[in-house]
């Protein structure tokens, strides 16, 4: 194989193994601070992959467009719609009843909606920082109020007006989602026309969309023969390795990378989003589940607040404490970011980074289940650090 070809499929699976692994950890802690996780690995592996030169700021800048674009789907509710996929499933009482409430078709459409929602604003985010096409902050405002009153006006209609339900009761801010990315399609298609945006945004929908189905479809595997594995935090992975597929493929098409131009503001800002804000915000949420003593359940579909808490693992000192030291470490970064700014160009030892986000944030997600030692979370476990030691091995090689 010629080298410029191992270059590209070493590009690529580090992309898709790192938005993989991201992915896997976000089920962990989920919500809009969870999402961050996987939009920071992916964006960060695609400069390392496919960009000119070894530049810290541009890996960062990247992690910071694709981490933010990503927390957009945090809105959105997937699980009964999986729920449809998986079909009915007689005598199973560990399992809710809506899972055969619509058909399986129903749940691979609905998935595919969702999933793709997700892809599409990563997808426009990576294609604003590859395109030739050069846009003033007053462009980029207006598309965010077309796409912002869109959403206002998709909901009202198909919610309120068309009384559509994609997965009833559960929330249904996929029709505002739906509504922002109709009009920001519609917004580079009919404006400045730029088809780097526009493909990215589609390889991006086609990914998640992709991964969400085949997620979804292992899942019904594994629940219909009764296999004993946490069959949707494996599927979380495919989710991933699809999506992230997407995006790298988007930025591999569109060669190799120039510089992102970008100030000391802009480099700040999407240092402390990458290197504090993700951290910490998921960090957080471990520690807090400590506190309150819950336990995530891979072993059944029960509701988080039906689950039985377990022991309390921290005090409220001891919470209260971390808290303290997350405030201490807002300064000393802030001190140590800005000097970096001033007199580091970013070149040497630029993927350690990302080598150390993979390891912290992996730990992390782990320690979230006190390390806890059954067959299902040592098969997740083994998971995380699997694709966690293959994303460092492949920082150091591309």
């Amino acid at each position: 194989m010629a080298p410029a070809m191992l270059d590209l499929v070493a590009g690529l699976l580090l992309v898709s193994v790192s938005t993989s692994l991201g992915w896997g950890l976000r089920g962990v802690w989920g919500h809009w601070w969870g999402a961050m996780v996987p939009g920071a690995f992916c964006g960060m592996a695609i400069w390392m992959a496919f960009g000119s030169s070894p530049d810290a700021w541009q890996m960062v800048l990247f992690g910071a467009a694709l981490a933010v674009s990503l927390t957009i789907g945090g809105t959105l509710s997937t699980l009964k719609i999986v729920g449809y996929v998986r079909g009915e499933i007689p005598g199973n009482e560990g399992y809710h009843d809506w899972s055969y409430e619509r058909s399986p078709l129903f749940g691979l459409a609905g998935v595919f909606l969702v999933g793709g929602m997700w892809g599409l604003f990563p997808g426009v985010a990576l294609g604003l920082l590859m395109t030739d096409v050069e846009y003033a902050l007053s462009d980029l405002a207006l598309w965010g109020l077309l796409a912002a009153l869109s959403s206002f006006l998709s909901y009202k209609l198909l919610v309120l007006g068309l009384d559509l339900h994609l997965s009833p009761p559960r929330s249904d801010t996929w029709a505002a989602v739906l509504g922002g990315s109709a009009a920001t399609i519609a917004y580079f298609y009919l404006g400045p026309g730029d088809t780097v945006v526009l493909a990215s945004g589609a390889l991006g929908w086609l990914g998640f969309g992709f991964g969400y189905q085949a997620g979804a479809l292992w899942n019904r595997f594994c629940v219909r023969r009764g296999l004993s594995l946490p069959s949707w935090k494996m599927a979380e992975h495919t989710i991933g390795l699809f999506g992230g597929l997407g995006l790298g493929a988007a930025a591999a098409l569109a060669g190799e990378l120039d510089p992102f131009p970008v100030g000391e503001a802009g480099m700040l800002a999407a240092a402390f989003t990458v290197l504090w804000l993700t951290p910490y915000m998921n960090v957080s949420n471990t520690v807090e589940f400590w506190l309150r003593g819950k336990r995530l359940d891979f072993r059944t579909y029960v509701p988080a607040d039906k689950q039985d808490p377990g022991p309390t693992y921290i005090s409220r000192r001891a919470f209260a404490a971390f808290q303290l030291v997350a405030v201490l470490s807002l300064f000393i970064f802030s001190y140590v970011i800005f000097g970096l700014v001033d007199g580091w160009p970013g070149g040497e030892g630029y993927a350690w980074p990302f080598v150390l986000l993979v390891v912290l944030l992996t730990i992390a997600a782990m320690g979230k289940q006190r390390f806890e030692r059954s067959r299902k979370m040592a098969i997740v476990y083994s998971i995380f650090i699997s694709q966690a030691a293959f994303c460092v091995l492949l920082a150091f090689l591309v």
